[in-house]
């Protein structure tokens, strides 16, 4: 409990250059999953980082005044000239097929794009160990085997998530997932037909279930040397690394007390210091609006912007 609190502190920032870390950031494009982890990233000034991401990650993340810094050190898993143009490409393909299948569909269709970020990130990933030693990797949840590759690099994992799902048995709060009323809620014997309906959910799509985390196992790389045994069978699902989980929102309307003491909820990370100096029309139209009066509202990363209606 200790090391996770003084990790957790380093994190943040709270200490001295002298103690500072050399972290190790894995992170997928999407602005979901970039933003978070670029900022958590700045927030650790006092520290050495290596970013690595996809190049279209350019489009979420401005990275003008870290990529001349000495600390900071940003690597893309695809360095060619067109490599913003080929995945932004991929990306709009996904969204294209998300808003015309359903969640299941899509969230089965993206697992080959999946496949090949994780395999694109992980190699990258290994050829920052080969040459650095890390303290400390911090993943997207969605780059599958960083428990693995922690595990061999004896190094210290943080996995940062955008929300921890919590365990469909925990009569004691409503689910974000879950399909019951308020009232509902509070009734044993809906709790029941819940925990009944999502057996049978993933029972219906077992099968595809077994086909996606194939379809992942295949991408990860065999690259020669002390690392080559990583990702097998073996170690993937069964890996001791106890990894610290940052949860970016709350699974109900309120802030929960989780049970694991390796789960923190921490808020999201963002930096609003440079919106204020942003000079345009739409930061110029917000400033003269009285405080409180504006509600913004986010859709998340597959929703198409139809412009400001002033």
């Amino acid at each position: 409990m200790v090391r996770i609190n003084l990790l957790l502190l380093i994190l943040l920032g709270n200490i001295s250059q002298s103690l500072g870390l050399n972290a190790l950031f894995l992170t997928l494009g999407a602005a979901g999953h970039s933003i978070p982890m670029f900022e958590l990233a700045k927030a650790m000034k006092n520290h050495n980082v290596t970013f690595i991401t996809e190049a279209f990650a350019q489009a979420y993340i401005n990275t003008e005044n870290y990529s001349n810094r000495s600390s900071f050190r940003l690597i893309f898993t695809n360095d060619s000239t067109d490599a913003i143009t080929e995945e932004n490409k991929i990306e709009q393909e996904i969204i294209e097929y998300f808003m015309n299948h359903s969640v299941f569909d899509g969230v089965f269709h993206i697992m080959p794009a999946v496949g090949r970020i994780t395999n694109a990130l992980m190699h990258k990933a290994i050829d920052a160990l080969m040459s650095d030693r890390f303290d400390v990797i911090i993943s997207s949840s969605l780059v599958l085997g960083t428990a693995a590759l922690c595990e061999k690099a004896n190094t210290s994992c943080v996995i940062q998530r955008a929300e921890m799902k919590l365990n469909i048995f925990y009569v004691n709060l409503p689910t974000s997932y879950s399909l019951l009323s308020a009232k509902q809620i509070t009734q044993f014997k809906y709790r029941i037909y819940n925990v009944v309906f999502y057996f049978r959910l993933i029972m219906s799509i077992f099968k595809q279930l077994m086909e996606s985390f194939y379809i992942i196992f295949q991408s990860f790389p065999q690259i020669q040397g002390p690392f080559y045994d990583t990702f097998t069978l073996k170690n993937l699902p069964l890996s001791k690394t106890s990894c610290l989980n940052l949860c970016s929102l709350p699974p109900t309307l309120y802030p929960p007390s989780y049970p694991d003491h390796l789960t923190k909820y921490l808020g999201g990370f963002i930096d609003e210091s440079s919106v204020v100096y942003v000079d345009n029309d739409l930061n110029r139209w917000i400033k003269i609006k009285p405080k409180n009066s504006i509600l913004y509202a986010a859709f998340g990363s597959t929703a198409c912007p139809m412009g400001w209606d002033k």
